[in-house]
Order: C-alpha cells, then structure tokens, then sequence
C-alpha cells in the first residue's frame, strides 16, 4: 500500500489553518502546518513534502516568495514541490502563479474544490 501524501499547509491564520490540515487529513493525506514562511523553509528542508498550500498574505516571507525561495533551491527535492496558492485578495493569484503555484484558490473555497485541486496537483507533478 503506497504511503499517504503529505502536504505542507502554511497560513499565519491558525482556525484556517486548522481547517485546512483537518481537511486535507480526513481525505487521508498527512497535513503538516506551518504557520510562516519561515517555518515552512525550515519544514520543507528537513523532510519535503510531496505538495504544499500557501497563503499569499503573512507576516515575513509571502507566500510568492515562498515558492520562489522552493524553486529557486539548490536542493532538487525542494525545486519540485508543487504549490497551491490561497488569497483573499484581488490581484494577489497572478503573484503566485508568476512564482511557479500551479494554481491558485480565492479564499474562502469550498473543501471540495480544495481536495479536487491538491488531486490534480499531485497527478501533475512539479511546475518548474
């Protein structure tokens, strides 16, 4: 039996954040939460996971440049990671997707669209 992907949440927002990894958990992925940037670099470099959803808006690193920092890495494991952007911001989804998200999701969705688009990202693989 093939082990669970894990996604990497990173949101500074904690009851969003909570019900992103409970989501994501429930539809049997493993959810690893990170609560900036920062943290999630620091996740991604010690164990990288297979997909991650990042918010645009934090404090510190955005999630733009979050994605530019795991395609932009030495490490080829981190290059590949595929990403998910998540605002609730006009304008903010063409930052992301210009930073290599496969796609970006206005804030609130719907968990199905969420499940359906973590889906589509693990069968895609990598944008690079």
């Amino acid at each position: 039996m093939a082990q669970p992907k894990r996604i990497l949440v990173v949101d500074d927002n904690l009851p969003l954040r909570v019900l992103l990894t409970q989501a994501l958990e429930e539809a049997g992925y493993v959810a690893i939460a990170a609560e900036s940037g920062e943290e999630a670099m620091a996740v991604a470099r010690f164990d990288p996971p297979d997909l991650c959803v990042v918010d645009q808006h934090m404090p510190g690193m955005s999630g733009a440049e979050l994605i530019r920092a795991l395609r932009g890495s030495t490490d080829d494991r981190l290059r590949s990671i595929p990403a998910i952007g998540l605002t609730g911001y006009e304008g903010a989804a063409g930052d992301l997707l210009d930073a290599g998200a496969v796609l970006s999701l206005q804030k609130p969705c719907r968990e199905a669209t969420l499940l359906e688009s973590v889906r589509n990202a693990l069968a895609d693989g990598p944008k690079n």
